[in-house]
């Protein structure tokens, strides 16, 4: 997402993001065993104002046992910002490294400044969202609350909530993190990953039907004005996460395919759809699926290279489609606003 209309930062994953990194820029090399027809047209995405980066993970916590949490802010308030806010030119390098998904670089610039200008919010909140995307939660979550809370006018101020909500989601702190996504929302309505993030809250509870219709509401933002494939993949996955709680094998089928035809590099997808294969006996399938996330998992350097990992699996190609086409190209993470 861009702040002020010329910059873009990073998730994830977030997204366990699952948005990966240059390093599956190599995945487009790998030899993929297709089982839809290739993607076309995807590409790098301009991510706009409105649409922070997402994240994603599992909670750990119970959220009624976290003390550090912040209990007087779990309703959702607009903090007026109107005051100037102290700036310095730094910031603008340690943005531009976040674009460039140099997290630490961002966030020792943003910290040296914080260091030196400690009235400026603006700082905090910067480092704030780098460390989120280093992953070092409870590290950001003073930082981002204090940019929350600020009546410093400067742009980053409005998406804190949104960070603050992802922090709170991956430390288990459930009731926390939806108070900061319901804030966010209330600056930027419909934004879909801070309403996505309500979905997945919704499913970690079992509110089969509120993670619906989150789901349904993060997926159509992500579809337009403009269409962002690797955003609707993670959708998708949720969303048959939701059928498969309700034991509609088919139907978690058709999302994940619908998933993997919008970005092929998701390696969760593949594994899923793998499982969701294995469920119906089709064995071909699942063993080209599982090959799938394999080589994903060992371009990214999370897996030893095998002879599994790098042998061909049983193609299953359907009728009309040719099997020599990789798959379309990763952006890397994009640190956001």
């Amino acid at each position: 997402m861009h702040f002020g209309a010329h910059i873009r930062l990073n998730r994830s994953s977030r997204t366990p993001s699952y948005r990966v990194g240059g390093l599956l820029g190599g995945v487009a090399l790998l030899c993929f065993v297709p089982l839809f027809p290739p993607i076309i047209g995807a590409s790098a995405q301009v991510v706009p104002d409105t649409a922070p980066t997402r994240q994603e993970g599992s909670p750990t916590k119970d959220p009624s046992k976290d003390p550090t949490g912040d209990p007087t802010k779990t309703a959702p308030s607009t903090p007026s910002a109107t005051q100037p806010f102290p700036d310095d030119p730094r910031l603008a390098v340690a943005l531009t490294m976040l674009s460039k998904g140099a997290l630490e670089e961002a966030r020792q610039t943003a910290h040296t400044v914080l260091v030196a200008r400690s009235d400026c919010d603006r700082a905090a909140a910067i480092e704030g969202i780098a460390l989120n995307k280093l992953k070092r939660y409870e590290e950001a979550k003073p930082l981002l609350l204090r940019a929350r809370d600020s009546k410093q006018a400067f742009p980053e101020q409005k998406h804190a909530a949104h960070f603050l909500g992802w922090c709170h989601y991956h430390l288990g702190e459930l009731a926390l993190a939806k108070a900061a996504f319901d804030l966010h929302l209330l600056g930027t309505p419909k934004e879909p990953d801070s309403t996505f993030g309500l979905g997945l809250i919704a499913l970690a509870e079992d509110q089969l039907d509120q993670a619906d219709a989150h789901f349904a509401a993060a997926l159509e933002g992500f579809s337009k004005p403009r269409d962002r494939p690797v955003d609707r993949a993670r959708v998708l996955t949720r969303q048959a996460d939701v059928a498969l709680r309700r034991d509609d094998v088919v139907g978690a089928e058709a999302f994940l395919r619908r998933a993997v035809e919008a970005s092929a590099v998701q390696h969760e997808t593949w594994s899923k759809l793998a499982r969701v294969y294995d469920r119906q006996a089709k064995t071909k399938e699942a063993d080209a699926a599982r090959a799938n996330a394999d080589r994903i998992l060992t371009a990214l350097g999370r897996k030893p290279a095998t002879d599994a990992s790098t042998s061909t699996a049983p193609a299953v190609v359907p009728p009309g489609t040719t099997t020599d086409e990789a798959p379309p190209s990763v952006n890397p993470p994009q640190p956001k606003r």
